[in-house]
């Protein structure tokens, strides 16, 4: 006898939030890599989007609570980040520093959309 296996059917609001989660931690952990070793806010904010994102992916509750608590992480880490680059040397003094400062706006904007999609359909979990 053969088992057949359940087939998840996963909405847009979890395919979203668990590739932008991904996607979060990626830059966060090359950023360290690249840049400073020892930026310790950026390694708790990888490490939350990778739970969050595996959580997700899986469909479990409890990564519902690791994105409640990773989604603020995200803005503090991301906007501190704009707010010193912005004192430090402006918003668009030159391309690199224009690039870095916009993806700061754009993973902070996405952070609330996942967000907002992940409670909209936290009632899908188990």
């Amino acid at each position: 006898m053969a088992t057949e296996t359940t087939k998840i059917m996963r909405p847009f609001a979890s395919w979203f939030a668990s590739v932008y989660f991904v996607a979060v931690a990626l830059y966060s952990f090359v950023f360290v890599l690249l840049y400073d070793q020892y930026c310790l806010p950026l390694y708790v904010q990888g490490c939350l989007a990778l739970a969050s994102a595996a959580g997700v992916f899986m469909m479990k509750r409890w990564s519902l609570w690791f994105s409640a608590i990773s989604v603020p992480v995200i803005f503090a880490v991301e906007l501190s980040t704009l707010n010193f680059s912005t004192t430090v040397s402006g918003f668009n003094p030159n391309l690199s520093t224009l690039t870095a400062n916009a993806s700061y706006i754009l993973i902070v904007i996405l952070a609330a959309f996942a967000g907002l999609l992940l409670v909209d359909k936290r009632r899908e979990f188990k």
